[in-house]
């Protein structure tokens, strides 16, 4: 499973509210081998992001780029190395962190970020009541985002609280884990399922055969798409 993220600054004349920059979903609806879209607005920042997720990396590369009326997006097409579904992950996320690790990176830092992970870091948050979901995306060069989506900012801040006061375990070097360059905090403003497939949901490998987030639950019939109205509340906008 591969992943793309488009990612606009906002120009100036433009509102924070403006529908040029509400909903960044526009052309992807359709596409083939579409298994989710995301998008997002960062709090106390210029970026407003769209994620889509699909089966594969020709799907993300032949994505169009949205049509927002602004200036070309920043893109990036990324591989799906692990996700995971916290307690919430029946519910619509509301925010989500995006863990920005710039490439290019060595084999063995990947390595260690990776461990680090599956071995400290999931284990110590994977019980959080408003986590809904993680994935980790993993660039050709290396770098990575990790995402991480929840029901509330207090539920991202209790995630951090829980990474910080970890330690770190056998088999770790902490010369290989110099920290993230950016964290940013967004508010989700659209998560859109796309047309139900007609054959079974993609898996990660190494996740037991979890399906794709946003995939969980496809309408029997057409789209779904989900507009947020304000923290945590969305509506259906269309079946189409």
């Amino acid at each position: 499973m591969h992943a793309r993220l488009d990612r606009y600054h906002r120009q100036p004349g433009h509102r924070v509210d403006s529908p040029d920059l509400a909903d960044l979903s526009s052309g992807v609806a359709g596409q083939p081998g579409l298994l989710s879209c995301l998008t997002f607005r960062q709090l106390g920042g210029p970026a407003t992001v769209r994620l889509t997720l699909w089966d594969t990396e020709a799907s993300a590369t032949g994505c169009p780029a949205p049509d927002a009326g602004l200036t070309p997006p920043a893109a990036g097409v990324y591989q799906i190395t692990d996700t995971e579904e916290g307690p919430a992950a029946a519910e619509a996320p509301a925010y989500a962190r995006l863990v920005c690790f710039d490439g290019p990176r060595a084999p063995e830092q990947a390595a260690a970020e990776d461990l680090a992970g599956r071995q400290r870091i999931w284990p110590a948050i994977h019980g959080l009541s408003g986590l809904v979901s993680i994935y980790v995306l993993r660039g050709s060069d290396l770098g990575s985002i990790v995402v991480t989506l929840a029901t509330s900012v207090e539920t991202l801040d209790a995630a951090q609280r829980a990474v910080m006061a970890t330690e770190l375990t056998p088999g770790e070097d902490p010369a290989l884990l110099p920290g993230p360059d950016r964290v940013e905090i967004h508010r989700v403003t659209g998560h859109h399922l796309p047309a139900v497939r007609l054959r079974p949901p993609a898996t990660v490998p190494g996740t037991s055969g979890r399906r794709a987030p946003g995939a969980t639950a496809p309408a029997k019939e057409g789209r779904l798409c989900m507009r947020a109205e304000g923290a945590g509340q969305y509506s259906c906008s269309r079946r189409c």
